[in-house]
């Protein structure tokens, strides 16, 4: 009895040498849990990442020379699940693309500058058809979006036929180099131009490691309940006074109607004019 194919996965983490720790660990547990379905291939050469665009086109040209099946884009700093390949061994068949969300700081628009703590996965605005942090589930499931971050992604290698390069590429506004498009977004972009969109399974969220002042965080959490605590204020507090003065206007009016049933002159009832 011949043994089964395995699917050859290309692992491209662009890094200038150093990974967290916790990647590291969770690498080799998935070697050995997947042991019979999937080889990891590493490149021969650690790709610098400078910059990420330069970093990610090295690593692509890498694995189409490779003949591996699938590329695996993993950032030095996201620890991914443990059962990160079941998107391979179990939902392979329905995608070319996949990837895994996880939280990323971020403004979520030009015109709100605060930036928030959200799950970078996007999905195509029905006004301008750019993309957008989409909402996440918090029941899990399965769907296809627009756009998942680089940071955790697997593609197929038909992904590129027909893709000129640079596959991924940063680009600026000229006059002060203002980043106008991000290279992970301009390469969702491009697959979405294809028709390619990304399967996500929601019970799969990576770790996103990052190097913070604790006090900072702190003062995030706290500035961030009080932001929420505000909104709510704001959407409630008028419903609950426009019930009030319904409330107040509907016993006055009772009140009236019961004074005029039992005889009482019109000059001696009182309604309120607002």
């Amino acid at each position: 009895m011949s043994e089964k194919k395995k699917i050859r996965v290309y692992v491209a983490v662009p890094t200038t040498g150093t990974v967290v720790d916790g990647q590291e660990y969770v690498r080799r547990r998935l070697e050995k849990k997947y042991a019979d379905e999937i080889e990891m291939v590493y490149p021969e050469r650690c790709t610098q990442r400078i910059f990420h665009d330069f970093a990610r086109n090295c690593h692509v040209r890498d694995f189409l020379a490779s003949g591996c099946d699938i590329m695996w884009f993993l950032d030095s700093d996201i620890i991914p699940p443990d059962d990160v390949f079941d998107l391979i061994t179990k939902h392979g068949d329905k995608w070319q693309a996949a990837g895994c969300p996880y939280p990323v700081f971020m403004t979520t628009s030009d015109k709100d500058v605060t930036k928030k703590v959200v799950l970078a996965i996007y999905k195509k605005s029905p006004d301008t058809g750019w993309l957008h942090a989409g909402r996440v589930p918090t029941a899990g499931g399965t769907e296809f979006v627009d756009g998942v971050a680089t940071g955790c992604i697997f593609l197929k290698r038909e992904v590129f036929d027909g893709m000129e390069e640079p596959y991924f590429e940063f680009k600026y506004r000229k006059d002060d180099r203002y980043i106008i498009e991000g290279e992970d977004m301009g390469f969702c972009m491009k697959l979405s131009k294809k028709g390619i969109q990304f399967f996500v399974d929601f019970n799969m969220v990576c770790q996103h490691w990052k190097r913070v002042d604790l006090m900072d965080v702190n003062d995030y959490a706290l500035e961030y309940a009080q932001n929420a605590i505000n909104a709510y204020d704001a959407s409630i507090r008028p419903q609950i006074e426009n019930a009030l003065s319904a409330s107040k206007q509907l016993g006055y009016a009772k009140g009236f109607e019961a004074g005029q049933k039992a005889g009482k002159p019109a000059s001696t009832l009182w309604t309120p004019t607002g």
